[in-house]
C-alpha cells in the first residue's frame, strides 16, 4: 500500500549546462563538460533536497546545419554511475532505449547500478524515435509495435531480476555466501526475446530499478499505466497538468494498481530573478534571431508535418504550414509532441517568432519570476493535483532554485525529507515498505 500524498518529488536534471547560459564567456568555459562541474552539480541537487538526477538520451548525433552538438562528454549510465560515488541519497535515473539495447544486458546495468549506489538505480524507459541509423537493419519499428517489444522487453528483464530468490545470497562474517538452490532460470521465450539462464549478478537492494516513462501517445500512456512509477510529461500550463494527471491516474487504477503508486512529473523550466521584470528579461534574452531560426529548425527536424522552413520570424503563420490533428495522429515519431503544439501555431495571426519564443524547449512548463512566485506555482500545482511534482529541465540559474526556491517550498510544507527510515530510491518515493 502506497504511503499518503504528502510531499512534493523533485528530479534534477544530471546537466549543469542544460541551464541558460546568457553569457558567451560561460559557454566557452572549457570546464564546462569536466567531470568536476557535474559532481558538483550532483551534490549541490542532493544538499538542496532533490529526489533524483536524471540524464535524458538520444541515440545518434544532433546536427543543426553547422552547428553540431555532441552529447556533453558522457553517455548516461557512465555519468550515472560516476556521480554514484559522489552522492549518498539521490535517485540515479538513466535512460536505456527497449529498440536498442538487449534485456540480458540493461538488467545486468541497472542490477550493477543499484549495487554501487545502495540502492538508488531508476530506468527511463523509452522505445526511441529516431537513431535507428546507427544499428542493426537500420529500421524502427511503427509505434505500436515499439510498444508492444517495450512490453515484452520489460517481462524480461522482470523475470531476470526475479531470478534470484530469498535465500539466494546470505552474509556472515566470513563474507558473501550464494545458494544456487534458490536462483531459478529465466526459461521467457517470446515474440522478440528468447533468454534461457538466471542473470548472472545478484540482486541490488531495491530487487529492481525503479521504472520511469515518458511516452504521451495513447501506446506511451498506456505502457506507463502498466509499468512506471514515475511518469515524465510536458504540461505547459496547469489546465493541461490537471488533465493529463487525472488520465494518467484513471489508467492506472483501471489495471489494479494504486494512483499512488505512481508519480506524475512534468518538465520544468525555471528562470529567477530578484524582481519579476528582470526574470522577464533574462528569459527573452535568450531569444535573439539566430537561436529562434535554430529552434524553427529543431521543430521542423523533429515534427515534420509543420511546414515552417520558409517562414520569417515575424511571418503570420499561415493556416497551410498547420498539419490537422489527423495528419498528426498517424505519424510514427513525436506524434503526442506535434499534437501538444499544434494549438500554438494555429492561433489566428499569430507570428513564427511569438510562436517559437512561448513554446520555450517543447511545451514543457516554464516558470518566469521571483523565487517567491516561482514557489508559489510550484505549491500551487501540487496542492491542486495537477502534478506529484516536477523535472527541473533548464532555466537560467539552478544554484538559484535549489538555494532560494526550495527553502520556500520547504517553508509551505511540500517540500520534505523522505522517511528516516527509507534506504532506497524507491522507498524515499513511496515509503519504507517498499
Amino acid at each position: 500500500m502506497s504511503p499518503p500524498r504528502d510531499r512534493l518529488i523533485l528530479v534534477a536534471f544530471a546537466d549543469p549546462n542544460s541551464f541558460y547560459q546568457g553569457d558567451l564567456a560561460a559557454q566557452r568555459d572549457p570546464h564546462r563538460f569536466k567531470i568536476e562541474n557535474f559532481i558538483n552539480h550532483a551534490k549541490l541537487a542532493e544538499s538542496a533536497g532533490f529526489d533524483a538526477i536524471f540524464k535524458p538520451d538520444f541515440l545518434g548525433l544532433d546536427p543543426l546545419k553547422a552547428d553540431v552538438r555532441p552529447r556533453a562528454g558522457f553517455e548516461p549510465l557512465t555519468l550515472l554511475t560516476a556521480l554514484s560515488q559522489h552522492t549518498k541519497r539521490v535517485g540515479l535515473i538513466v535512460t536505456e532505449s527497449t529498440s536498442f539495447t538487449e534485456p540480458f544486458n540493461v538488467a545486468r546495468y541497472f542490477t550493477s547500478l543499484d549495487n554501487l549506489s545502495n540502492g538508488r538505480s531508476g530506468w527511463n524507459v523509452v522505445t526511441s524515435y529516431y537513431g535507428e541509423q546507427n544499428f542493426a537493419e537500420g529500421k524502427l519499428l511503427p509505434l505500436a509495435e515499439r510498444y508492444e517489444k517495450a512490453d515484452e522487453y520489460l517481462r524480461v528483464v522482470y523475470k531476470l531480476w526475479e531470478s534470484w530468490k530469498e535465500g539466494s545470497v546470505s552474509y556472515d562474517e566470513t563474507g558473501h555466501h550464494f545458494n544456487g538452490d534458490f536462483i531459478e532460470e529465466t526459461d521467457f521465450n517470446g515474440e522478440y526475446f528468447r533468454i534461457k539462464q538466471a542473470l548472472d549478478i545478484p540482486p541490488g537492494p531495491q530487487g529492481r530499478p525503479v521504472i520511469v516513462q515518458a511516452g504521451a501517445s495513447e501506446e506511451g500512456l498506456d505502457f506507463a499505466a502498466r509499468h512506471a512509477e514515475i511518469v515524465f510529461t510536458a504540461t505547459p500550463d496547469i489546465d493541461a497538468g490537471l488533465s493529463f494527471y487525472r488520465d494518467l491516474k484513471q489508467r492506472v487504477t483501471s489495471y489494479g494498481r494504486s494512483a499512488e503508486s505512481v508519480k506524475v512529473l512534468p518538465g520544468l523550466n525555471a528562470f529567477i530573478a530578484p524582481t519579476a521584470k528582470q526574470a522577464d528579461e533574462i528569459y527573452h534574452s535568450q531569444f535573439t534571431d539566430k537561436n529562434l531560426l535554430k529552434y524553427r529548425d529543431k521543430v521542423v527536424r523533429e515534427a515534420p508535418l509543420f511546414r515552417l522552413s520558409e517562414l520569417d520570424l515575424d511571418d503570420p503563420i499561415p493556416a497551410s504550414a498547420i498539419p490537422s490533428v489527423e495528419e498528426l495522429t498517424q505519424v510514427e515519431r513525436r506524434r503526442s509532441r506535434g499534437l501538444l503544439l499544434r494549438p500554438y501555431f494555429a492561433r489566428p495571426g499569430v507570428t513564427l517568432r511569438q510562436v517559437l519564443s512561448s513554446i520555450y524547449e517543447f511545451g514543457h512548463f516554464t516558470l518566469i519570476g521571483t523565487p517567491q512566485t516561482i514557489a508559489d506555482e510550484i505549491a500551487l500545482w501540487f496542492q491542486s493535483e495537477a502534478s506529484d511534482g516536477f523535472v527541473l529541465k533548464g532555466g537560467n540559474s539552478f544554484a538559484s532554485f535549489a538555494e532560494e526556491v526550495i527553502p520556500i517550498l520547504r517553508d509551505k510544507g511540500v517540500v520534505k525529507e523522505p522517511s528516516p527510515e527509507a534506504e532506497t530510491f524507491r522507498q524515499a518515493l513511496f515509503g519504507p515498505a517498499l
